[in-house]
C-alpha cells in the first residue's frame, strides 16, 4: 500500500454533482483552508494501469459505456480512479492542494487500509474487498453518466455553476 500526493487532474472522480452533503464539504474546506489537510485520511485510488472500471456484460449499452470510458481515460490522461472521498477531494482542490492518496495495487492493500478503520486511523472505507469488485462497482456507478471528469474538472464546474458557497468560490479564484 503506497501513499502519494496526486494532482487533481490525474484522478477520475465520481459522478456525484454537486457533492451530496454541503455541510461535510464545509468542514473539509475549513480544515484545508486552515492548513490542517494532513489530518485527513488518504483518498483510496486504483491506478488505471492496474484495471479500468469496465462493465463485463456484452450488451450494446455496456459496450457503448466501455468505449466512452476508455476514450475519456486515453484523452484526459487520468492515471487513477477514485473509489471514495468526493467531499474531501473537492475541498482539497478548492484550496489548490494535491490529493493525498492511498494507492490500491492489490487486494491486500484494500484489506490493510480497511483494517485502519478499526483502529480509528481512517474514518471509513466505502469500497469492495477486491480490486476487481471495486472496478466493477465503479463501472456500475458510472454506466449512466453523461460524461466523466477529473477532480480538477469537477471542481472547476462547481465553481463555474455556483453550486457551492460563494466564500469557497472566492477563495478558489484568489489563488
Amino acid at each position: 500500500m503506497k501513499i502519494k500526493n496526486l494532482k487533481p487532474n490525474e484522478i477520475l472522480t465520481t459522478k456525484d454533482f454537486p457533492v451530496h452533503n454541503p455541510h461535510i464539504l464545509k468542514i473539509y474546506f475549513s480544515i484545508c483552508k486552515k492548513g490542517h489537510k494532513n489530518i485527513l485520511p488518504p483518498t483510496p485510488v486504483i491506478p488505471l494501469s492496474i484495471g479500468q472500471p469496465l462493465l463485463d456484460n456484452k450488451s450494446k449499452k455496456a459496450k457503448e459505456y466501455n468505449d466512452r470510458i476508455k476514450t475519456f481515460i486515453k484523452k484526459k490522461k487520468v492515471k487513477y480512479l477514485m473509489l471514495d472521498g468526493s467531499h474531501k477531494t473537492t475541498a482539497l482542490a478548492l484550496n489548490h492542494n494535491k490529493i493525498n492518496s492511498v494507492i490500491f495495487e492489490k487486494d491486500a492493500d484494500i484489506k490493510e487500509f480497511a483494517d485502519l478503520v478499526h483502529t480509528g486511523e481512517v474514518f471509513s472505507l466505502s469500497t469492495k474487498e477486491t480490486i476487481r469488485d471495486s472496478l466493477l462497482e465503479m463501472a456500475n456507478h458510472f454506466k449512466d453518466a453523461k460524461f466523466f471528469e477529473s477532480i480538477e474538472d469537477k471542481t472547476k464546474r462547481m465553481v463555474k455553476e455556483n453550486v457551492i458557497p460563494l466564500y469557497m468560490i472566492k477563495h478558489y479564484k484568489r489563488k
